[in-house]
């Protein structure tokens, strides 16, 4: 669907210009000459990875940041954008991925926060009027709702309409989107999008900052692709607009797409099905079904808010989900809490380590032993720890890992990430865990750390367990996975295996790019016949 703009019958005016900025932290430099044009009655799209620079850009156009080099023009005029405040004056709003509503307070209520109401006998608030206002709001961005309804009971599209109309309240002419349709259904995005593009009709600005390539080539009217803080790619007319080229500047490279023909790769042909999911369902999660074997990696790749990283929270209890059935070793597994999920011989390593996994102020013993504390009771009334037992288990498993460290009674605090990561690792594989749930388990370590980790994932594997494997990294599935399930809204869109594992190819069907070639939904037939 594409509806004709004025901006195809006129040359629009210049509303905001970012040119060369640059941005360094603590000597990093974040964004390296970027520049990009917004025009009025525009939606342009800004594109990239994680880490390619669109936070850092968006927070120094809105004042959080200032920028080490590189100017701001609005209307053709310098602009010191010295904070937020500043930059809602001079016209400027972000609508976040989470909104900028507090859900207990009613829609009017949010509307006007932060700003004066109308009063009356200068003492009490002239609600009516407030109402009235409200509405009037609400009609100009299409949205036909109670205004003194609470915002916990919108629906996610109308929530989504409720913070763009609160950014209009301020008369801003550059409206920031950042994530907007994350949590919307695809019927709730179509809703959003006609709106949008009734109101850059009207001359309203937008910067659109989304994952899914699909949006990006339905509603904008330019793009500027962003990679390790640079230009990567732009282009200031729809018809410029090449999935192609957006995915190879993202990338940075130009890759075939390979076939994705399913093939053995370096698990067992005949492993038994270890796990077996039937219709996994939560809030992000629509359907999901799909088995991993014994002596299996197997990646779920996918964007945030895909589903990938959900599914593993949710197999492990960690949030609220529902299944036809979820079968360990031919066991059915209750999906109700993480003590369940252990004792169905599961572990799980999540990405947030320093905030989810590590016990900072505990030594590295302790750190290793915490899940198995239960097998080193030496007495079940006491529940006395057997303090030899643990320090051989430590020890052991801190050998096996090739932990570097001072010692086990050094501060966890004290070793690198990479080790760090190894010992939450190693917590588990003391528990004689069959089945890991890994998030992200290489997430800000270094690339030396990363490789040994690679290695002893496959070890694990090679021993017999099974592992369950996500990342941000889409360059490394192919380095440790024997098969990939790309998630796109909370489905699976894809299976990659063998040599079809590539960045390129999990990138395509992460972005829903049904288009891209061969790529396409495949079968793996289990030991007893059920397509997986």
């Amino acid at each position: 669907m594409h509806v004709s703009t004025w901006r195809e019958h006129s040359e629009p005016a210049e509303v905001l210009r970012a040119h060369r900025i640059t941005k360094d932290f603590d000597g990093q430099r974040a964004l390296d000459g970027v520049s990009l044009s917004l025009r009025a009655g525009e939606i342009h799209a800004l594109v990239g990875q994680n880490g390619a620079g669109k936070s850092t850009l968006i927070k120094i156009l809105t004042g959080v940041y200032p920028a080490t080099a590189g100017d701001i023009l609005l209307g053709g005029k310098p602009a010191n954008i010295i904070s937020p405040q500043h930059a809602r004056l001079a016209g400027i709003e972000v609508v976040h991925q989470q909104g900028n509503l507090i859900p207990s307070l009613s829609v009017q209520e949010n509307l006007f926060l932060g700003q004066a109401l109308p009063r009356r006998g200068r003492v009490l608030v002239d609600w009516k009027s407030v109402r009235r206002s409200a509405e009037a709001l609400l009609a100009r961005v299409g949205v036909h709702i109670d205004a003194s309804a609470p915002v916990c009971n919108l629906r996610a599209d109308e929530a989504a309409m409720v913070s763009i109309a609160k950014a209009l309240s301020t008369n801003a002419q550059v409206v920031i989107l950042d994530e907007p349709t994350a949590a919307l259904t695809p019927t709730e995005v179509e809703v959003l999008f006609v709106q949008m593009r009734r109101l850059a009709n009207e001359g309203h600005s937008f910067i659109f900052v989304s994952h899914r390539m699909s949006e990006v080539f339905e509603v904008a009217d330019a793009a500027t692709v962003l990679r390790d803080g640079r230009v990567a790619w732009s282009c200031v007319q729809r018809s410029e607009l090449s999935k192609p080229a957006v995915i190879a500047a993202i990338l940075g490279k130009n890759e075939e797409v390979v076939p994705p023909h399913v093939v053995p790769g370096r698990r067992r042909a005949h492993a038994a099905a270890r796990l077996d999911v039937r219709n996994l369902k939560t809030h992000n999660i629509a359907e999901c079904s799909f088995t991993a074997a014994s002596g299996e990696i197997l990646g779920l790749a996918g964007l945030p808010d895909s589903g990938a990283e959900e599914t593993l929270d949710v197999l492990y209890g960690r949030t609220k989900g529902s299944a036809d059935a979820v079968m360990v070793d031919g066991a059915r597994m209750p999906l109700s809490s993480p003590r369940e999920a252990v004792r169905s011989g599961l572990a799980f390593v999540p990405k947030d380590r320093h905030n989810e996994a590590l016990i900072p102020n505990f030594n590295v013993q302790a750190n290793i032993s915490l899940a198995s504390l239960d097998r080193l009771v030496t007495d079940p009334l006491s529940r006395l720890i057997s303090r030899r037992r643990e320090r051989h288990l430590a020890a052991n498993l801190a050998s096996r890992l090739q932990v570097k460290m001072p010692g086990l009674d050094a501060s966890i605090r004290s070793l690198s990430g990479g080790n760090q990561q190894k010992c939450i690792i190693a917590r588990w594989i003391a528990t004689d865990a069959k089945l890991y749930l890994l998030n992200s388990p290489t997430a800000a370590v270094d690339i030396g750390a990363k490789a040994e980790i690679y290695k002893l994932l496959r070890k694990m594997a090679d021993t017999g367990a099974t592992v369950l494997f996500t990342s941000t990294e889409f360059d490394e599935f192919a380095r440790v996975c024997d098969r990939v399930l790309v998630f796109y809204r909370g489905r699976i869109a894809g299976e990659l295996a063998g040599s079809s594992i590539s960045e390129t190819n999990i990138l395509h069907l992460a972005l829903g790019d049904d288009g891209a070639g061969p790529i396409h939904r495949q079968s793996i037939t289990d030991r007893e016949g059920r397509i997986g």
